[in-house]
């Protein structure tokens, strides 16, 4: 169970781990039945998603190719999302890199060494995401031959998405889900100014470079220098099958929800700063992204949200 602490009368905040990840919910006005409801649904999520379970919808999916299978409302929402980022990036967002990932030693989970990965039906295509299938009348998906999805980032943005839809449903008038690096915000807030999300300095993770002040919305900072496995990392660029080689180091992203802000903030680490908040401009959207030599570019939006 999550660790409960109040903050305010108002207020709880419940602590977990969860999708390889710390998650912490701050739930506006939200009893304990409400915070339980929200920590058992992280809970479904990851079983549903897991690439290391071998009975989780993903890896049924990946597992048994060109075939059609009803799977879960939220994997449902969850192959969506995927392919909506695929074409949002053109394709620069991939969910099909679990190849590229246990070639590069990413099959073991860093949280539990027993969970491995097995892509049993493993092969060569040229198909991508734009060729999975979703019918959303019969709730069901195909992942043709040679595809894997692989949740990950989006994963963990989405959730943060459902828990945070989730307890506003049950009740709750407000609620901050902050999934790693991802957040969701929706309702109420602590404190009047807004709910306050700090950016942590990519070289000195309990240092701030910046803060921001959000009503609602998601939230998501991306980098590769924190999963370092010898020389390569996991954040991998689709156009060549290796780790992304841009100048950013870290990317940080607020948008309509976490889980598209996650894509987003993927696909700025992946191209040049320049080339990244050209594409963060063009979209509407805000981004804060830091290059390889420390220095800060923000996006013409910005401004909007820095505190």
């Amino acid at each position: 169970m999550p660790t409960n602490n109040s903050l305010k009368t108002s207020s709880q905040r419940i602590d977990f781990q969860a999708m390889g990840t710390s998650f912490y919910c701050i739930l506006v006005g939200a009893n304990q039945e409400i915070c339980d409801a929200v920590f058992n649904l992280a809970n479904e999520l990851e079983a549903k998603w897991s690439r290391f379970l071998p009975e989780s919808e993903v890896m049924m999916l990946n597992n048994n190719p060109d075939v059609s299978h009803q799977v879960s409302d939220a994997t449902l929402r969850l192959v969506s999302e995927m392919k909506n980022g695929f074409e949002l990036t053109q394709g620069l967002y991939s969910g099909n890199v679990l190849g590229e990932l246990l070639d590069l030693g990413f099959a073991t989970s860093r949280s539990n060494s027993a969970n491995v990965t097995n892509w049993a039906a493993r092969a060569q295509s040229s198909a991508d995401l734009s060729d999975v299938l979703i019918d959303l009348e019969s709730k069901t998906v195909v992942v043709p031959r040679g595809v894997a999805l692989d949740a990950g980032g989006i994963g963990k943005g989405l959730a943060a998405d459902l828990m945070s839809d989730y307890a506003m449903q049950l009740g709750a008038m407000g609620v901050a889900v902050f999934a790693g690096g991802d957040v969701a915000i929706k309702g109420m807030s602590v404190e009047a100014a807004g709910w306050k999300v700090d950016i942590s300095d990519p070289q000195k993770s309990s240092e701030f470079i910046a803060s921001v002040a959000l009503s609602r919305g998601g939230l998501a900072t991306s980098s590769p220098m924190g999963w370092q496995l010898g020389k390569s990392h996991h954040i991998i660029d689709p156009r060549n099958h290796q780790p992304s080689e841009s100048n950013v180091v870290q990317a940080t992203v607020i948008t309509q929800n976490a889980s598209q802000a996650e894509v987003l903030a993927k696909m700025c680490v992946i191209l040049q700063s320049s080339e990244g908040l050209a594409r963060i401009n063009s979209l509407g959207t805000a981004a804060l992204l830091v290059d390889d030599k420390n220095q800060i570019h923000t996006s013409e939006n910005w401004k909007n949200y820095a505190c």
